[in-house]
């Protein structure tokens, strides 16, 4: 249906695989004729040359041919933060690369100046993703069993909140992951998102406005309404804050309303920033 109506459909698999059950769900994934989102290297074990599953749990002879005829999409648990790491993926016939949250916009420009083929997205709006874990969060905060929750993460659909001493909101506790607690926000940076390179940007379904949040983006590329508007909007749905920060350089809970390429000195990526022969 939703092919239909001209959508494509993207397939992500967990972040973290840990038991057998899980396994054969990312299995059964692979098994599907979609596009696959990859969280977890391992699922590229799984994979075999002629696009079926390799039990065997080895890695295809000939890279290139991984799943030839299904577009393979790197998700943003890759730890991809320079363009040699971007060219192993897209040697692996990976055609779109999410850029994990915490990259610094020099990153990004090195990435897609070196490898200019890959399609590349970022997370536009959302709690961020921080870290994951095999234990549950959230039953362990309740002191329950994981094995007998009752799924009691539904009952905190937008996560349970952790403050600093000072009562600063600094994450969001929501089932095996860890959120920021404010919500990611680049409507004032669509610009540099262009000028990088960017073509896709991901909205975080939130528990409520998703739509509205979608359709304030929309005004603003088509330029209904200023990005300084949007903001205000978008306040609205984020009681605990904006947060930008780790795009500019900055502190992660930091919200630059408006920037630009020329804004960070640039410190966050010189030390570790490989950049890719040409």
């Amino acid at each position: 249906m939703l092919q239909d109506k001209g959508k494509e459909v993207v397939l992500s698999t967990l972040g973290l695989i840990t038991n057998r059950e899980e396994l054969e769900y990312t299995r059964s994934l692979i098994d599907l004729p979609f596009s696959i989102e990859i969280n977890n290297i391992g699922v590229l074990n799984l994979i075999s040359n002629n696009g079926d599953i390799n039990r065997s749990g080895t890695l295809a002879p000939d890279r290139s041919g991984i799943l030839p005829d299904r577009r393979l999409i790197a998700g943003p648990h890759l730890a991809v933060y320079n363009a040699p790491t971007a060219k192993f993926f897209s040697d692996l016939s990976i055609k779109r690369l999410v850029f994990m949250p915490e990259l610094h916009k020099d990153a990004i420009e090195s990435i897609s100046s070196n490898i200019p083929s890959i399609e590349k997205k970022i997370i536009g709006f959302g709690n961020l993703p921080v870290a994951f874990s095999w234990r549950c969060y959230t039953v362990r905060a309740l002191e329950m069993a994981k094995t007998n929750c009752a799924i009691v993460c539904k009952k905190h659909p937008e996560g349970m909140q952790l403050e600093t001493m000072d009562g600063m909101p600094v994450f969001n506790i929501n089932g095996t992951q860890l959120l920021s607690a404010q919500k990611a926000c680049m409507i004032g940076q669509l610009d540099i998102l262009e000028a990088l390179g960017i073509e896709y940007l991901r909205i975080i379904p939130q528990e409520r406005n998703t739509v509205d949040i979608i359709n304030t983006f929309r005004k603003v590329i088509e330029g209904v309404i200023t990005s300084q508007d949007a903001v205000e909007v978008l306040r609205g749905y984020a009681p605990e804050g904006l947060s930008n920060g780790w795009f500019h350089g900055q502190a992660g809970w930091e919200f630059i309303e408006k920037g630009n390429l020329e804004d960070s000195s640039g410190e966050y990526t010189q030390s570790y920033l490989q950049v890719y022969p040409k």
